[in-house]
C-alpha cells in the first residue's frame, strides 16, 4: 500500500515540473541580451620605432565598452606574452589602438620576435567579441627591412643586400658547424636582425646601465634564444660578429639547463672559438701570458666595469677552449655541456667528464703555455640555484669578467693587467658558484649557534611550565 500511495503522489507532480522547467526557459529567454552587431576593419601593427608597437583596430555598430590585445610569441624556446589595454573612443566605435611598451625600464621585447595576436571587445550589453588572430614580425620601423632566408636562419637587413647575403651564408655554416661540435639538433629557426652599423642600432639595443654602455660600443647580442642582433662590426667583420652570436643560440641550447647555465668563460670562449679573425684578443692574451698576469678561470663568472679586461676575457676563454679540444677532443666537451645542461654546475662536470675542477684545469692550462701552476686553497662546494638568463651579454661585454688570484701583482696594463689591493692581497671583483667556503663556514657557525638558543629557550620555557 505505501509503494501505491507514493506512485499516486507522484503522478500529478510530473506535469506540474514540466511547466515549471517551461516557465523558467521562457524568462532566460526574455532576459538574454539581444547579439551584439560589431563589426571590426583594417587591424593594423605600426613600430615607428623600438620603443613601442601600436596596435590598431576600426570598430563599427554596437559601441564598445573596453578592449585589449592580447599577444604571445609565435615562435622559440621562450614564452613570451600578455595583454594590454587599449584606448575606446568616448562613443565606443571609431578607431581604437593599443600601445605595448618594448623597451624601457620596465619591459624589453627585442626587434625581430614574431607574434600572434588578437583583439577581444566588449559591448554595452556584455557581450565579449574576440577577432581572428593576426600573425606579424616586429621590425624597427625606421628602416624599409627585406629578409633572406637559407638552412634555417633568415636575415632581416636594409642597408646592403651582399653584405646580407655573406651573413646569412656565414650564420648557416656557424649553425652547421657549431651543433656538430657540440653534437645538439637545433630544430627551431634562427632570426638575425642586421643593422647598418654605425649608430642606426642603438636605439634596438637594451639599456644595460650608464657604466657598460660607456665602456664601448656593442657589436651584436644574442637577445632571445632564437634572435640575434648584429650592430656594427667593431673592426673584425660583420660575419665574425655574426659567427660569435650564432654559437651563444648553439651553446645555450647545449648546455644552459632549467636551473643551471655554463660559465662565461666557456660560452665566450666557444663563441670566439667560432669565429675566424680573433681580432685583438690574441695580443691581448699573449700579454697576459708573457707577463703572467692571465685571470683564474674560476672568476670568469660575473660581468665587470673594467674595459682594460675585456679583450684578454675574450682572449683567454678562447685559449682555454681550444686548449680542451685539442688535448681532450670534440667529443669531450660535447660531454660538458650535456653534463651541465643535465642539472650539474661546472666543477662536478668538469671533474665527470675530464677528471678536473676549474682551478686544476687553469693550472693544466697554465703549465702548456708556459706557466707555473698555481696552489689553491680547496673549494667548498655549496648547492644552489642559478639565476634565471634570458639573454647572454653582448659582445665585447663578456657575461664575466673577474680579476684572477695568482697573476703577478704589479700595475695595470693596457691589455688586461691586474689591479692589486694596498694589502698585496689581489682583487676579485665577483665570486664563482662553486666557491664560498668562507661564506659556508659562517653559515655553519650561524646555524649552530641558533640551534643552542633554540634549545636552551625551550628548556627554559619547558621548566617553567613545570614550576
Amino acid at each position: 500500500m505505501r509503494t501505491s500511495r507514493l506512485a499516486v503522489v507522484a503522478a500529478p507532480a510530473a506535469p506540474l515540473v514540466v511547466a515549471l522547467v517551461v516557465v523558467a526557459l521562457l524568462l532566460l529567454v526574455s532576459v538574454a541580451p539581444a547579439s551584439a552587431d560589431v563589426q571590426t576593419a583594417n587591424p593594423r601593427v605600426e613600430t615607428p620605432d623600438p620603443s613601442a608597437i601600436t596596435f590598431s583596430l576600426e570598430v563599427s555598430g554596437d559601441p564598445i565598452t573596453s578592449a585589449r590585445v592580447d599577444y604571445q610569441r609565435a615562435s622559440g624556446a621562450s614564452s613570451l606574452g600578455g595583454d594590454v589595454r587599449a584606448e575606446v573612443p568616448s562613443r565606443g566605435t571609431g578607431l581604437v589602438t593599443a600601445t605595448l611598451e618594448t623597451n624601457s625600464s620596465r619591459t624589453y621585447i627585442p626587434v625581430g620576435t614574431g607574434f600572434t595576436y588578437s583583439w577581444t571587445l566588449t559591448t554595452e550589453s556584455g557581450d565579449r567579441i574576440e577577432t581572428e588572430p593576426q600573425e606579424f614580425v616586429f621590425l624597427d620601423g625606421r628602416y624599409e627591412w627585406q629578409m633572406l632566408e637559407e638552412g634555417g636562419v633568415r636575415v632581416f637587413w636594409y642597408a646592403d643586400q651582399a653584405l646580407a647575403q655573406s651573413v646569412l651564408a656565414n650564420s648557416a655554416e656557424a649553425v652547421a658547424d657549431m651543433s656538430d661540435l657540440l653534437k645538439v639538433d637545433i630544430d627551431f629557426p634562427i632570426t638575425v636582425v642586421l643593422y647598418g652599423g654605425g649608430d642606426d642600432g642603438i636605439a634596438a639595443q637594451q639599456p644595460r646601465g650608464g657604466v657598460y654602455d660607456e665602456m664601448s660600443r656593442t657589436g651584436g647580442t644574442r637577445v632571445a634564444p632564437d634572435l640575434v642582433h648584429v650592430y656594427d662590426s667593431l673592426g673584425l667583420s660583420w660575419e665574425d660578429i655574426t659567427r660569435h652570436e650564432i654559437t651563444h643560440v648553439i651553446t645555450s641550447a647545449a648546455g644552459d639547463g632549467a636551473f643551471t647555465s655554463i660559465p662565461s668563460w666557456l660560452d665566450e670562449g666557444l663563441a670566439t672559438y667560432a669565429q675566424v679573425n680573433k681580432g685583438t684578443r690574441v695580443q691581448a692574451t699573449e700579454f697576459a701570458i708573457s707577463t703572467d698576469t692571465t685571470l683564474r678561470l674560476r672568476n670568469l663568472a660575473s660581468p665587470t666595469n673594467r674595459a682594460e679586461l675585456i679583450e684578454l676575457f675574450y682572449g683567454q676563454s678562447w685559449y682555454v677552449v681550444e686548449y680542451m679540444i685539442d688535448t681532450y677532443g670534440e667529443e669531450a666537451m660535447a660531454d660538458l655541456l650535456a653534463t651541465i645542461k643535465a642539472g650539474n654546475n661546472t666543477d662536478t662536470a668538469l671533474q665527470e667528464v675530464y677528471g678536473l675542477d676549474q682551478d686544476s684545469l687553469y693550472n693544466e692550462w697554465r703549465v702548456s703555455v708556459g706557466l707555473e701552476p698555481i696552489e689553491y686553497e680547496p673549494v667548498v662546494e655549496a648547492t644552489r640555484t642559478a639565476p634565471a638568463d634570458a639573454t647572454r651579454a653582448p659582445m665585447t661585454l663578456p657575461t664575466s669578467v673577474a680579476r684572477g688570484e695568482g697573476s703577478t701583482s704589479g700595475s695595470t696594463s693596457g691589455q688586461g693587467g691586474t689591479t692589486d689591493s694596498p694589502s698585496g692581497d689581489p682583487v676579485v671583483e665577483a665570486g664563482d658558484s662553486d666557491g664560498g667556503s668562507t661564506n659556508a663556514m659562517t653559515a655553519a657557525i650561524i646555524g649552530l649557534v641558533t640551534l643552542v638558543l633554540a634549545g636552551g629557550l625551550g628548556f627554559l620555557g619547558l621548566k617553567m611550565l613545570r614550576s
